[in-house]
């Protein structure tokens, strides 16, 4: 299925049995059409992660954008999934280069605070290649 979110950006949307996986167009668009895309699925997200999880969709699609210049002619991908204990979320961008490992600002207090986000708030995160490109994880325990 294809929307219209935020104008431009589209997404595609699927909802597996115990999770949620979509595809964004890139750009300046694409984190709010992401948590967008999460609150129209996450109905059976367990709710005490739910705000958490917007945060760091948020900061991983934001870093896809600004770090690996997944503009508007590209497109990234992110699947949630959630069971007994645990939230899953992973972003993947087509870029060859991982995110840099390490929360860093970029000096004026505009950005920079993504990673070290995840860093404060998932209980486990990492990155790493696939055939598709890079991909940024975080893991939450939910009670």
């Amino acid at each position: 299925m294809t929307q219209a979110a935020s104008g431009r950006n589209k997404r595609s949307r699927s909802r597996p049995k115990d999770g949620l996986s979509f595809q964004l167009t890139g750009g300046p668009d694409a984190p709010v059409a992401a948590r967008r895309a999460v609150l129209a699925g996450e109905r059976r997200m367990p709710e005490g992660v739910r705000d958490d999880v917007l945060l760091l969709v948020s900061e991983l699609v934001t870093n896809a954008v600004r770090h690996a210049g997944v503009g508007p002619e590209r497109s990234l991908h992110t699947e949630i999934r959630w069971g007994p204990g645990r939230v899953r979320v992973e972003v993947t961008d087509p870029s060859s280069d991982p995110t840099p490992i390490g929360a860093r600002s970029d000096g004026d207090g505009s950005g920079g605070f993504g990673l070290f986000l995840v860093e404060q708030i998932a209980d486990r995160w990492g990155v790493r290649r696939t055939p598709a490109g890079t991909s940024v994880w975080f893991e939450i325990l939910s009670g």
